[in-house]
């Protein structure tokens, strides 16, 4: 194999990449990336078996003088293609089990690993049976907006994902890791669009929801990216990109059941973000040192936010609200409401529903009804 390629257009890719990819020393091939060079693309592979990664750069017939395919540590080949100028021509050169890269007067080599060894999924065992279409804008919006409730490591795989679930011409993405609840809501529309208008239900790992997130900042916001699910699998298409990752199996807590919880029992109050979530702020210093939580003491036009901990620090905020209803406090994680607080980007004001000091809190974003979030309170 022997070919040139730009610097510029290698090393964002690589970057992305290099992230996915961690140090594997009971199968050192994992941490390798799959170059093949076939007619006028290279193609780019990267694995860790339950996530597979592919995307093939264009290169022109003068600059490819012979074809091939080699795997290469990407850490490695990451960290010195992004010493050169950005500008620069990387020349690169498989022989005897190495691959030269040369730039300039620079010229190295760098152990490489049989192809043949290489995991590559068997795409012919699949047969996709839902697909629908999603612009990236819409995407990104919505994993910023839930991807802070994914379970991390739970017992319970299901957590550990975001379920896109299609009902009666809506879909529906939401995360919980049990203690709290995220739900996006979006109609099927020209933003995205169910193909076959089957229902269906599946979980992405929360791995390959940041790794989306990451690898859309490549693409133009409003590129199209094709989804479609086979049983326990799911292929993802959008530019040069072609993903392939298995799917969480179990069964998703029923999280509409929780959302019909909030009726018209439920006091509310709307709250300014900004007078908010520096009250808190001040708050989660305090309370960094022992428990992490806040009490919430709601009264007539006043919202009492107070926190304390071990070491008898403690602070008192007074914020000014229009609420005429009866005493209401409550003690909730403070990280998890400055998570919400934090990404929400084009409201002045949220509205907080509560009813009990043992029942779910629900924030809504005032400007954005399509996203519900719910806290557990914690008890003392």
């Amino acid at each position: 194999m022997k070919f040139i390629i730009k610097k510029k257009k290698f090393i964002k890719l690589l970057s992305k990449f290099n992230s996915f990819i961690s140090v594997n020393s009971k199968n050192p091939i994992l941490s390798n990336i799959l170059l093949l060079l076939n007619k006028n693309y290279l193609y780019l592979t990267i694995t860790n078996l339950d996530i597979e990664i592919g995307y093939s750069i264009f290169i022109p017939n003068i600059n490819i003088f012979e074809t091939g395919d080699i795997t290469v540590n990407i850490r490695k080949l990451y960290d010195i293609c992004k010493t050169f100028n950005k500008d620069s021509n990387l020349l690169f050169k498989s022989y005897n089990n190495k691959i030269k890269i040369t730039c300039l007067n620079s010229v190295l080599s760098l152990s490489v690993l049989p192809s043949k060894d290489f995991p590559i999924l068997n795409k012919d065992q699949f047969n996709f049976k839902y697909k629908f279409i999603i612009f990236s804008y819409l995407f990104k919006d919505i994993v910023n907006s839930i991807y802070f409730s994914i379970g991390n490591n739970d017992i319970h795989c299901y957590l550990n994902g975001m379920l896109i679930e299609y009902i009666k011409d809506i879909f529906y993405f939401v995360t919980t890791d049990s203690y709290r609840l995220s739900v996006y809501k979006v109609y099927n529309n020209s933003s995205i669009i169910n193909f076959n208008k089957n229902n269906f239900y599946f979980i992405l790992s929360r791995k390959l929801v940041i790794e989306l997130y990451k690898l859309l900042d490549l693409i133009n916001k409003n590129e199209k990216i094709i989804l479609e699910i086979d049983k326990n699998i799911i292929k993802i298409c959008f530019e040069n990109f072609i993903i392939y990752s298995n799917l969480i199996d179990g069964e998703f807590p029923n999280y509409k059941q929780i959302l019909n919880l909030i009726n018209c029992n439920y006091n509310y109050v709307d709250l300014n973000i900004f007078n908010f979530k520096n009250a808190l702020l001040r708050s989660s210093i305090i309370s960094s040192y022992s428990f992490n939580y806040v009490t919430l003491t709601f009264k007539k036009n006043i919202l009492k936010i107070y926190s304390n901990n071990t070491f008898s620090d403690e602070i008192k905020d007074i914020i000014d609200i229009n609420y005429n209803g009866k005493k209401f406090k409550v003690n909730l994680n403070v990280k998890f409401i400055l998570d919400i607080l934090n990404v929400i980007k084009n409201s002045l004001n949220i509205r907080f529903y509560f009813k009990s000091s043992n029942s779910i809190i629900k924030i809504d974003d005032i400007e954005n009804k399509h996203i519900i979030y719910m806290i557990m309170p914690i008890k003392l």
